[in-house]
């Protein structure tokens, strides 16, 4: 163990002391109230908040192999979860902030929870939780990163720590061969560090019942549509903007919004109404009928179906001051072309390799999203770009494919010692 490791760990250990005696005075321990599952337990730590949506994959890909385990995901203290992680599988699938990075807190988290093997997705690492899982003999994978590693919390480190918090790991996945010799410089090894591509760009397709499709591609009777979803307060009415600015070009134009929070449909409804447009609701029953300026797709689990009828899309929760971004793969994956916003911090890697294979598209206000949208409007447009789109967010699979054998192998192999 290099000193550098040595000091961290024996100041993380005066660190945990202290807060196990307020913890106690508290008499609350979040992590320790839940029961742990029985039989095998797949530990899944998002390192990031990028790696969330990767996880959620790893966790779909793996309930189908083996219905006979459960999950416990872990996530940097206040990481924002779009989908519940529960929602991926029919199995136990618990969802906690990641221990403090102390080793008393770890150990309490490691002795409560078992975990069968560990599955570290990222490359932000947490000393003494690596060192406490390694201690244990539990199987420890690195998968999908997508840069050189680092300390979580920290700036500078010694490279000795990163060197022995490397070697640790019984396999590393990462994203592209660059990432595979910044890693083995730092101290990985190299006959156990590969790349197999990024999980991410392997979106899952959301579901459509094809009857619905058919009904409402019956309804709407080959009229232009565009698409925002997952759009937050503030942005529907800059993308209503845009939609009267692009009307003046294509009159039968229909925005379809579905926002980030369905129960906000009525105020949307309200709110676009008082500007003058013609609205409809879905919650409501109501039809996009060749009357209809603005829909409102308020119900949850559609978003396939709109996906589907759109050629182009504006993901949202990327124009507002302080949003974050929304994963753009799921419009990628079923041809959509994309536009957004410039705040896309917890997707900014899957947004800028769109961006530079000309899938996607940032825009910064309703001028310019206007702009954008009636050139993507044209038909040669969005399908150049939608395959563009089509091509990155499918070429994960087999990313996913081999880190789901390398997973399960590997969970095998634990299950017969």
């Amino acid at each position: 163990m290099s000193l550098g490791l040595k000091i961290y760990l024996a100041n993380a250990k005066r660190a945990g002391a202290r807060a196990l005696q307020e913890q106690q005075a508290e008499g609350d321990n979040t992590q320790l109230r839940l029961a742990r599952p029985a039989g095998q337990l797949v530990w899944l730590h998002a390192s990031n908040a990028e790696e969330i949506s990767p996880v959620q994959e790893l966790i779909r890909a793996l309930a189908v192999e083996r219905r006979d385990v459960s999950f416990l995901v872990t996530t940097p203290e206040n990481t924002r979860v779009d989908l519940p992680f529960q929602d991926n599988c029919d199995q136990p699938c618990l969802h906690l902030p990641a221990p403090p990075d102390t080793p008393q807190q770890v150990a309490g988290f490691l002795d409560h929870w078992r975990p069968t093997i560990a599955v570290w997705a990222g490359s932000t690492l947490r000393p003494s939780l690596l060192v406490e899982t390694h201690g244990r003999n539990i199987p420890l994978l690195m998968v999908d990163a997508r840069s050189r590693a680092r300390i979580d919390g920290r700036k500078r480190w010694k490279t000795g720590m990163i060197m022995a918090l490397l070697a640790m790991f019984d396999r590393i996945l990462v994203g592209k061969a660059e990432v595979v010799r910044r890693l083995i410089r730092q101290g990985a090894i190299p006959s156990r560090t590969e790349a197999c591509g990024l999980l991410e760009e392997g979106a899952t397709t959301l579901f459509c019942d094809d009857r619905d499709r058919d009904d409402m591609a019956a309804i709407l009777a080959a009229r232009p549509v565009w698409l925002a979803i997952k759009t937050v307060e503030g942005e529907e009415n800059i993308v209503a903007t845009a939609h009267r600015t692009a009307s003046r070009q294509s009159h039968r134009l229909l925005l379809v919004i579905s926002p980030m929070d369905s129960t906000r449909g009525d105020a949307v409804a309200e709110s676009l109404t008082k500007e003058g447009w013609i609205v409809a609701q879905r919650s409501k029953g109501q039809e996009p009928d060749e009357h209809i300026q603005i829909f409102i797709a308020d119900t949850p689990d559609e978003l396939g179906l709109w996906l589907r009828l759109a050629p182009v899309c504006f993901i949202g929760n990327s124009l507002i001051k302080g949003g974050k971004g929304c994963s753009p793969f799921e419009a990628s994956a079923l041809g959509s072309a994309i536009l957004h916003g410039p705040n896309v911090q917890d997707y900014r890697t899957g947004y800028a390799r769109l961006d530079t294979a000309g899938a996607a598209r940032e825009v910064r206000d309703a001028g310019n999203l206007a702009t954008n949208l009636q050139e993507m409007l044209g038909p040669d447009v969005a399908a150049a770009m939608a395959h563009a789109g089509w091509a990155i967010s499918t070429s994960g699979a087999e990313a996913a494919d081999h880190t789901v054998e390398v997973i399960l192998k590997t969970l095998q192999e634990a299950e017969e010692r």
